[in-house]
């Protein structure tokens, strides 16, 4: 035996108050469904607007500690070019030192070679000098011989001559001697004084070559001088505009924060007027409810007759299934769905998915074809599984997610406010407006029809009826 309200049905009525009842709770049930979406879509936007400044709140506070950080590098940065400005002065002013005594070294290396080649000179002129007298003494020497002959030959008369002869031999003999040791000296001067000059002259080449690389060091330090300075004149600049930045994001932070402040407080009343929207939701829908319970007659009359029956047909046929033996009992009320592999949106199989295949597509098809109102009929268990849709919204899936997700609505979960709604009422029916989602941000009214459906005396969910306004 069925229970009683499943053998309810509202009763035709002449027009009366409750018939206006009924309809101004539908139309109410319409308006307040409209405005939740609104506020549903303002609810997104403060949220997001919100998650936005959150976001700009830690990307200025990112900003700030960066300012900070680059305040404090810019000071270490002017301290380090302050401090190497002032060692490239130092050596600057070293290396300009040392380019004055290597030029004084360098013109003294230079004289020294000019004054080893003149002392050269006076040694050639010395040593021809020392020839001659060498030449002298040893001409003196002959003469002092032949005389010392010519004397012996005079006799007596010729002896104090011989003296005079011996005495002169004697000296052209040691200044003979002398000359010899002058001329070894004057050989070893000579080769001495050819190495100080070569020496001097090498000497010179490397002082000139130093005296390039001091001019060159002295050219590249003044470069790095005016770098240094340079660099000094940058850290100053930077550092001004480290403090400009500073300034300005001490203005922006608090004014940042006020208009978070704001918008997260606009944002919680738009959320606090979007709950009670959907309190309101409830309550226009309980509104119809009881206007058509009291024999109130509206425009959705025939939809609410229609579904009940197609509810109660579904009833029937599944307790004929099971009393045939076709599927268990526990097992229409399983609530285990396997994932059809590469399906996308995700399609689900449930143990009782082959028997509503088998049945449902009657009941279901007349009465989407019945009413030109009605986008959809399909019953729903009560945890929103859609196991069996319309012919025209169970098609193989394709490439597309979102073609699929339009055209491929079987085997699907929707446990949204209105699926799970009329998946678990009990009530005789069950009227909820709601707004399809179209695509592109385009939302259409939908009135959503629904009745439970019992098998064995077991609610097992409900038969939706998804109509256009």
């Amino acid at each position: 035996m069925q229970p009683a309200h499943r053998r309810h049905r509202p009763d035709v009525a002449p027009a009366s108050q409750v018939d206006v009842l009924a309809e101004a709770a539908v139309s109410l049930s319409h308006d307040i469904v409209d405005i939740a979406g609104f506020l549903d879509g303002v609810d997104a936007v403060a949220h997001a607007q919100v998650q936005d400044l959150n976001r700009a709140r830690g990307a200025a506070r990112a900003v700030a500690q960066a300012s900070r950080t680059m305040a404090g590098a810019s000071e270490r940065t002017g301290v380090a070019v302050n401090q190497v400005a002032g060692a490239v002065l130092q050596s600057s002013t070293q290396v300009q030192g040392a380019l004055g005594a290597s030029e004084e070294v360098m013109r003294w290396v230079s004289g020294a070679g000019q004054r080893m080649e003149k002392i050269g000179e006076i040694v050639g002129k010395v040593r021809q000098s020392n020839g001659q007298i060498t030449e002298i003494s040893r001409e003196v020497n002959i003469l002092a011989v032949n005389a010392r002959i010519e004397a012996a030959r005079a006799g007596d008369a010729g002896r104090g001559f011989i003296v005079v002869a011996d005495a002169i031999k004697a000296l052209s003999h040691q200044t003979s001697t002398a000359a010899e040791t002058i001329t070894d000296t004057i050989r070893l001067l000579a080769g001495e004084l050819a190495t100080l000059t070569a020496e001097a002259v090498d000497v010179s080449q490397r002082a000139q070559q130093g005296l390039s690389g001091l001019t060159e060091a002295g050219s590249a330090l003044n470069a790095m001088q005016d770098q240094a300075d340079a660099g000094r004149a940058a850290a100053a600049e930077i550092a001004a505009q480290i403090e400009s930045v500073r300034l300005a994001l001490a203005d922006f932070g608090p004014a940042l924060r006020a208009l978070f402040d704001n918008v997260a407080d606009q944002g919680a009343k738009v959320t606090e007027a979007r709950r009670r929207a959907s309190g309101l939701i409830q309550l226009g829908e309980t509104m119809v409810q009881h206007a058509v319970e009291l024999g109130g007659a509206t425009s959705d009359r025939d939809l609410i007759a229609g579904v009940q029956q197609g509810a109660e047909r579904l009833g029937r046929a599944l307790d004929a299934a099971v009393d045939r033996g076709e599927i268990a009992l526990p097992q229409l009320f399983e609530a285990r769905y396997a994932p059809i592999p590469g399906s996308n949106p995700v399609q689900v199989l449930a143990p009782f998915t082959a028997v509503t295949d088998r049945y449902f597509p009657a009941v279901q098809e007349a009465l989407a074809q019945g009413d030109p109102r009605v986008v959809f009929c399909a019953a729903v268990d009560r945890n929103g599984y859609l196991p069996t849709h319309n012919q025209k919204f169970s098609q193989p899936q394709g490439p597309d997610p979102v073609w699929n997700a339009a055209h491929c609505r079987n085997r699907r979960i929707f446990d949204d406010r209105v699926g799970l709604g009329a998946g678990r009422s009990t009530a005789p029916f069950l009227l909820q407006v709601y707004r399809r989602d179209m695509g592109g941000g385009q939302f259409a009214m939908m009135k959503d029809v629904s009745a439970p459906i019992f098998v064995k005396g077991r609610h097992w969910g409900g038969l939706r009826l998804g109509c256009a306004f």
